[in-house]
């Protein structure tokens, strides 16, 4: 026997209000006790609400009467945002701590690079067969600049940029967020 269906709905209010909820249809659904299959027939029209479903529809329709458009804010959570911070100046100072070691790095990089024309004059000169050495010692300033060079500090600054100014700014919200 199939259960018996409260007066059609207008086909827009539970549309309407998984809308104003934030719902799925099974969300809705859930609060209403139906399928999600179910929930979209009498959604769309094609079937009317079981009259066990009316109660929670009801509730669900006055609830979005009294629930103001745009409720009050939660508060901050001051101690969720004091732990962000900390870990953003914990990252910030790792950072700068790594940031502090590239130049001397890059600088010998550049050291090496600068020293293969003399090098190379000098090996040729000396008439002696082409060393394999010279080639590693390039491809290691060349990939040591890579990591360390001019390009990878300016990345660094920039993110190391970044996390102190996320770290101002979540200090920045802790006074409201303790209020």
């Amino acid at each position: 026997m199939p259960t018996p269906a409260a007066p059609p709905l207008s086909p827009n209010l539970l549309r309407r209000l998984r809308a104003w909820f934030g719902l799925s249809l099974t969300e809705l659904g859930a609060c209403l006790g139906l399928s999600k299959a179910m929930t979209l027939q009498v959604e769309q029209g094609l079937r009317g609400l079981p009259l066990h479903a009316e109660l929670p529809r009801l509730a669900l329709d006055l609830a979005q009467q009294a629930t103001p458009a745009a409720p009050a804010p939660e508060p901050p959570d001051a101690a969720a945002l004091r732990r962000h911070q900390r870990a953003c100046e914990l990252r910030a100072d790792a950072l700068a701590h790594r940031l502090a070691a590239l130049p001397e790095r890059a600088t010998w990089a550049r050291r090496r690079l600068a020293a293969l024309p003399t090098i190379a004059a000098t090996l040729a000169a000396a008439g002696a067969p082409p060393a394999p050495w010279p080639e590693p010692f390039a491809a290691g300033a060349r990939a040591e600049l890579t990591r360390s060079g001019s390009t990878a500090q300016a990345l660094l600054q920039a993110r190391l940029a970044g996390l102190r100014a996320e770290a101002a700014e979540v200090a920045r919200l802790l006074p409201a967020a303790d209020a």
